[in-house]
């Protein structure tokens, strides 16, 4: 196939990008009011005071939004987690754990806390009060941490004081302020760690691990979502599977990429509401976005750059949590904009791990895997299976018997492209990057699904009415400079 260099889309917002016609069910225009949600602290300073048996902890919040600390690429320390820690309580982004007694704890390569087992939590602040401030343990599918944020249900909260033991996750929120900060479309949003608008009425979430003994120094936290919580290694890393390739030209700023990948992705929601649920200081909420984000974190862990690692830990991080909700029986099923970037980083993180079975998670993860497919004459098009839905054909009108329907829908005749709307605006740009990371990576196999690749092939080349865009002009470079290129990593044993 004859390649172009591809062409960007235009700019709307942070990673916010539009491509081609229709607006894909969801409003880009952002309208900020002038107030703000301050951030809660993403560091702490922690000073401890014992006193006889007791060891107590008083916890100051760091400056608002820091630069993430991107230390050296050496490998950390991989001696187990001291357990002669004890703290009554622990820190981590304005939410407080506080213990009945002081316990040992630690902090796993991502920042988050352990705490050993068993152990009651006696409280966390900011308080829960109704519908507000909840935390769950364990959580997969619907959520009780905010009644505002989507796919809520009442009763799936814990309260406090709370006993755990074994190795648990609790994941615990702080809600937004009753007064929305902006608008998004026609609906009410409050502002993203970088400054842009999204729907999620949770402002900040953060993970306790509840562990039944100290984990390894170089331990990344196991997955919050459901009862199975393996342990992975930073020290397992397999680097040699990682390219090392020269960045084409201008290349975004790493402090901005970290931050990304900073705070925990809590997607367990499985359905399109996490457009109204995610905590806004730690992701975004719509798909499009999610997408455009890691495709270009996917690039630029390609490059051989001082923060390559510290980058690829994240990402081995946001790896290991979705496939602990695969594993719990979640997903990100196919609908619209909203389910891309989720599969990426789970056959990222198998692939460094060398853990098969997450390298290789399955072929219906997400817009991806779901939305490509080889029509009759063996061409990969774009559109997902809607069983019962009308296809709208791709003027994206509704007429005769069909007045209602998706317009994500595949041509039932497998003969052309679905319709332009969700497939420009807010699907097919976002794949570039992954697509090319998979190349780079040698894991198209592992991926298992070649009708994406091949489908982002006839995107980038102008084959797809209305194609040819990238999440940004940082992706469209490198798949121009990369896309033919050999892989040059080196398999794991």
């Amino acid at each position: 196939m004859t390649r172009r260099n591809v062409v960007t889309c235009a700019l709307a917002g942070s990673f916010a990008l539009a491509c081609g016609g229709g607006s894909g069910g969801t409003d880009a225009a952002t309208t900020s009011s002038t107030s703000s949600t301050a951030d809660p602290g993403t560091t702490t300073t922690t000073t401890t005071t014992t006193t006889g048996d007791l060891t107590t902890t008083t916890s100051t919040p760091g400056t608002t939004e820091p630069a993430p600390t991107t230390g050296p690429t050496t490998e950390p320390d991989t001696t187990t987690g001291a357990p002669d820690n004890l703290q009554m309580s622990v820190t981590q982004y304005g939410i407080t754990w506080t213990f009945d007694a002081p316990r040992p704890v630690g902090q796993f390569v991502t920042g988050d806390w352990w705490v050993v087992g068993p152990v009651t939590i006696v409280s966390v602040d900011p308080a829960p009060t109704p519908g507000r401030n909840g935390s769950m343990l364990d959580p997969v599918g619907s959520q009780d941490y905010d009644s505002r944020a989507g796919n809520h249900a009442d009763g799936l909260r814990v309260s406090f004081p709370l006993a755990v033991e074994g190795t648990r996750s609790l994941v615990s929120a702080i809600s937004h302020p009753e007064e929305p900060e902006c608008l998004q479309g026609n609906s009410d949003g409050w502002m993203t760690y970088d400054g842009d608008c999204q729907r999620g009425p949770i402002a900040t979430q953060a993970i306790l691990t509840v562990v039944a003994e100290a984990p390894p120094a170089d331990a990344f936290r196991p997955p919050y979502a459901g009862a199975d919580k393996p342990f992975h290694r930073a020290g397992d890393v397999c680097w040699s599977a990682l390219p090392k390739l020269a960045a084409p030209g201008d290349t975004p700023a790493p402090a901005a990429l970290l931050r990304h990948v900073e705070r925990p992705w809590i997607d367990h929601l499985r359905t399109w509401e996490i457009q109204h649920g995610c905590a806004t200081l730690n992701m975004y909420c719509y798909g499009r976005e999610v997408g455009d984000i890691v495709a270009t974190l996917a690039a630029y862990v390609l490059l051989d750059t001082p923060d390559q690692q510290e980058l690829a830990r994240r990402l081995v991080q946001l790896g290991i949590d979705n496939y602990g909700v695969l594993q719990a029986g979640g997903n990100w099923d196919a609908n619209g904009g909203h389910s891309n970037g989720r599969k990426f980083p789970i056959v990222f993180a198998g692939t460094l791990l060398g853990d098969a079975a997450m390298a290789s998670p399955g072929t219906d993860i997400g817009n991806e895997d779901e939305m490509t497919y080889y029509g009759a004459d063996d061409k990969a098009l774009w559109g997902r299976a809607c069983d019962d839905d009308c296809y709208l054909p791709n003027g994206c009108q509704y007429g005769g018997d069909c007045q209602a329907g998706a317009k994500d829908c595949r041509d039932p005749a497998g003969l052309v492209d679905g319709c332009s709307d969700y497939r420009n605006c807010c699907t097919s740009h976002t794949w570039v990057g992954e697509a090319l990371a998979i190349h780079a990576l040698n894991a198209k196999t592992a991926w298992a699904h070649d009708a994406f690749f091949d489908y982002v092939d006839r995107w980038v080349a102008g084959d797809v009415e209305g194609g040819g865009g990238a999440s940004n002009e940082f992706v469209a470079t490198m798949w121009s400079t990369y896309r033919d290129a050999a892989p040059t990593v080196t398999a794991c044993p």
